[in-house]
């Protein structure tokens, strides 16, 4: 598995990241707070990467810090949140903002008002709150 690039950041987009290792571009999808502390294209970067592996699909997922990427994968165990869902919700807000509001079982702040799939807003309130409780636990 991947766990670390380090390269020449060749396009960097608020969902992507384009980053150059040894003459080969590698695809990595990337939160808003880690494309906002990116660096200009060209310059040296390297990212803490999580590889998803499906039957149809290899994914990279980076983060520049440890603790956006500590978060992604404690999210991605909850039922019902994947990779995609894990970093729309880790663009809504700081790391450490969310991690304070699932400890506070704060869940007006957790609702995510736009996903891909099926929004957390629409799924019923209680199965929310189980997960989100469950989060807290792991944290």
């Amino acid at each position: 598995m991947i766990a670390h690039l380090r390269g020449r950041l060749l396009a960097k987009h608020p969902n992507q990241a384009i980053v150059d290792t040894g003459g080969v571009g590698y695809d990595v999808t990337i939160s808003v707070p880690t494309f906002s502390d990116l660096p200009a294209p060209g310059s040296e970067v390297a990212l803490h990467i999580h590889t998803h592996v499906r039957e149809d699909l290899i994914a990279l997922y980076g983060f520049l810090r440890p603790a956006e990427k500590q978060l992604f994968e404690k999210l991605i165990t909850v039922s019902g949140i994947g990779p995609k869902l894990a970093i729309t919700i880790l663009s809504g807000m700081p790391t450490d903002e969310m991690v304070g509001a699932i400890r506070g079982n704060d869940v007006s702040k957790l609702t995510v008002t736009s996903c891909p799939a099926r929004p957390l807003e629409k799924r019923p309130r209680q199965r929310q709150y189980l997960r989100w409780k469950k989060m807290s636990s792991l944290l």
